[in-house]
């Protein structure tokens, strides 16, 4: 898999459908409580991409997805912060 371009990068939209929503945070969640079936090589077939993890990793960039990051998504959609990733 080729490494995503920082042009690439949708931050907030861990299920890649081009939109922030609800169930992106939803996802992040999903995978940091269940990693063996929501996880990059998870059994379901909604589990998270790799460009999926960048896209989700928008609170404390580059410590991989913690409850943080959906947190942010979720102040996000409330526009409790403006913009991700969450500074």
């Amino acid at each position: 898999t080729t490494p995503a371009k920082p042009t690439d990068i949708v931050y907030g939209d861990a299920n890649c459908d081009g939109q922030v929503l609800l169930n992106d945070a939803i996802l992040v969640m999903q995978v940091i409580g269940n990693p063996d079936e929501y996880g990059v090589d998870g059994s379901d077939k909604s589990h998270i991409t790799e460009q999926g993890m960048i896209n989700a990793d928008v609170a404390n960039v580059g410590d991989g997805l913690t409850n943080a990051d959906a947190l942010a998504i979720q102040e996000y959609l409330l526009k409790l912060v403006d913009e991700l990733p969450k500074k």
